[in-house]
């Protein structure tokens, strides 16, 4: 059976999933400077920004075959190099596109009735006089 270590956290819904898949999940944050003696006994690894996976940390897991990225950007990943060793390495690219989305349109509506110059001036100015 697979072993892996989610590092830097995921949902209780992502593990229950992992684990009915048939994998071992390790929930247990290993601390970056510890990772390189501890990390040897799993399969795979799930990051996301906080742990560095670089290229002495592969080298120092023969058993890695996959790299896991909760999240958009690949930055704290030997990319490259993973794959050059046929370690598979994959993220969730799409994860945080209905968030985003929604903060733009949040903008817009505040900028669109100038919620930002009303929060600045109403503690310095009162609010304006609506009946002259």
């Amino acid at each position: 059976m697979a072993k892996i270590l989610v590092n830097d956290g995921i949902e209780a819904s992502g593990r229950i999933m992992l684990e009915n898949a048939g994998y071992t999940v390790d929930m247990n944050k290993i601390p970056q400077e510890e990772l390189m003696e501890k990390l040897n006994g799993y399969d795979a690894i799930c990051v996301r920004s906080a742990t560095k996976v670089r290229k002495e940390l592969i080298d120092a897991c023969p058993n890695l075959k996959v790299i896991a990225r909760g999240g958009v950007g690949l930055d704290n990943i030997d990319v490259e190099y993973a794959r050059s060793k046929g370690i598979k390495v994959v993220n969730t690219p799409a994860a945080s596109s209905r968030s985003v989305a929604e903060l733009v349109f949040a903008h817009i509506f505040s900028l669109a009735r100038m919620l930002y110059k009303a929060n600045r001036t109403m503690p310095l100015e009162g609010a304006p006089n609506l009946t002259t």
